[in-house]
């Protein structure tokens, strides 16, 4: 099963999904709760959160929304995750049953997403069903609450794009 399948397999109806990707605005509307639940964090935080789930990050799906006032993030994690989860949260909301979430095909260009709609993946998923872990995925949320912590990743960020500028130059 690749991840436009796994995905497909959130709806209701899969060939429902997979039709909604062949035409514009080349997105499937699926329920969070039933194969997954998704975290919405705003992109500045949303990095943070990455950075703290170090190789984790690269393993789990995360959606990127480009959306006015500032882009969001949505880290699917396992499903039932948000009856758990605290909703007192303005910065981190998790979405769960009786939500839904549109998502572009795994299999889609970033240039489509761009001209259609306001969606990419930064992490497709890729079939096999793994999520971010909530108690992690928690844990690594107020981690990147901490100031401190923001500040670092923000110092090791500019530390590894002024080093690639600088070794570009030589």
């Amino acid at each position: 099963m690749d991840g436009a399948q796994w995905l497909a397999a959130c709806h209701a109806q899969p060939e429902k999904a997979f039709a909604q990707w062949e035409q514009a605005p080349f997105l499937a509307r699926l329920p969070a709760g039933r194969r997954f639940d998704a975290l919405r964090v705003h992109q500045p935080l949303g990095l943070t959160v990455l950075w703290e789930l170090g190789d984790d990050a690269g393993k789990v799906p995360v959606l990127e929304e480009h959306a006015p006032p500032r882009p969001v993030f949505y880290i699917l994690t396992q499903p039932g995750s948000a009856d758990d989860w605290p909703q007192t949260q303005d910065d981190a909301v998790l979405l769960g049953a009786g939500t839904e979430l549109s998502v572009p095909s795994p299999h889609a260009d970033d240039i489509t997403g761009v001209q259609q709609h306001t969606y990419m993946w930064r992490v497709p998923p890729d079939g096999s069903g793994r999520l971010a872990d909530p108690d992690v995925l928690r844990a690594a949320l107020d981690l990147a609450r901490d100031t401190d912590r923001q500040a670092a990743r923000i110092r090791a960020a500019r530390s590894v794009f002024y080093g690639a500028k600088h070794a570009r130059q030589k």
